[in-house]
């Protein structure tokens, strides 16, 4: 196991976020290891659950019945004090998109899925607002809606709520000091491809089926403190190696010369063609952090469905 380098100042923000702290107004990664329905990998079953009063009622009792991709619109949204699109799909235009293009696809009115850590809702959706991160927009490129204006929070919420029986949700295991552990041979592979003048550190692993071939794939997010200023970095990244391609690793996104680490939270077919795209939320070290959708690329690598959000 990769342990944590304590003396740098970088690695206390760091494991902060992935905590959930309060300097990262997505939220960071948050735990949820009581989820079994979601989740990548389940939890196994608790015999002492009392079922009358378990929240699984409440789940299932929600209507997540609908059309899906590629034959239904969809959005994606962070949530910080509004919902923020990140990534959809227009099923006239047969095209992925994301940021303020997803915005005329969802009417005042609509039903959306909300999910947090162990609640799951439907809510209305409501009128252009502008997020917390992004106070004082002209033109706000978020939506308003009620459970959120009330105060309430969220992780993420999609649109239609037909949708929410689809995310994936990467297993808080994969960005603990459990999960957080690499071979020998994989160790070698990423330090031959990324090159790193430190210490390779890694911060997740996540094994799922991202490419839809049956075969499961393997993602790592890694850094390396910058050996000269360990308030920076001096490479930050998310790797990916295809169940069909054992051994080859192909970047996703990376970063050099900067302050920001990678969690993958959630895997979501936005366009119905059986691949996923990679909802991954950036953590800096200043406090402050955003989400972006990844589209996987045929050839290798992933194209960016938009800018990140929050401004980053």
């Amino acid at each position: 196991m990769i342990a944590r380098q304590a003396v740098y100042p970088l690695t206390f923000a760091l494991v902060l976020a992935a905590c959930g702290g309060a300097g990262d107004p997505t939220k960071g990664a948050k735990a949820d290891a009581k989820d079994t329905k979601v989740d990548a990998k389940t939890d196994p079953t608790d015999t002492k659950r009392n079922d009358s009063t378990s929240l699984d009622k409440a789940v299932q009792a929600l209507d997540l019945s609908g059309p899906v991709p590629p034959e239904a619109t969809t959005v994606f949204f962070t949530v910080d004090g509004a919902l923020i699109p990140i990534g959809c799909y227009d099923s006239a235009k047969k095209k992925l998109s994301g940021g303020k293009d997803c915005l005329a696809l969802v009417k005042a009115g609509d039903d959306v899925y909300l999910r947090s850590n162990s609640v799951e809702k439907l809510d209305k959706a409501g009128a252009p607002k502008s997020s917390m991160c992004q106070p004082g927009e002209d033109k706000p490129t978020s939506l308003g809606i009620p459970s959120v204006d009330s105060g309430e929070t969220f992780d993420y919420a999609v649109f239609p709520k037909s949708m929410g029986k689809l995310v994936n949700r990467a297993d808080p295991e994969t960005y603990s000091e459990k999960g957080r552990v690499a071979s020998e041979d994989e160790k070698k592979a990423l330090s031959e491809l990324i090159k790193p003048d430190a210490e390779l550190q890694i911060n997740q692993s996540v094994t799922f089926d991202v490419d839809g071939d049956t075969k499961p794939d393997k993602l790592f997010s890694v850094y390396v403190v910058n050996p000269k200023d360990s308030e920076k970095l001096s490479y930050s990244g998310v790797l990916l190696q295809r169940g069909s391609e054992p051994g080859k690793w192909v970047p996703l996104l990376e970063s050099r010369n900067d302050t920001e680490t990678y969690t993958v939270r959630a895997f979501i077919d936005l366009d119905g063609d059986k691949s996923q795209e990679v909802w991954v939320n950036a953590v800096l070290t200043d406090g402050g952090g955003g989400d972006r959708i990844l589209q996987l690329k045929p050839g290798g690598g992933a194209e960016p469905l938009a800018k990140w959000s929050c401004g980053i």
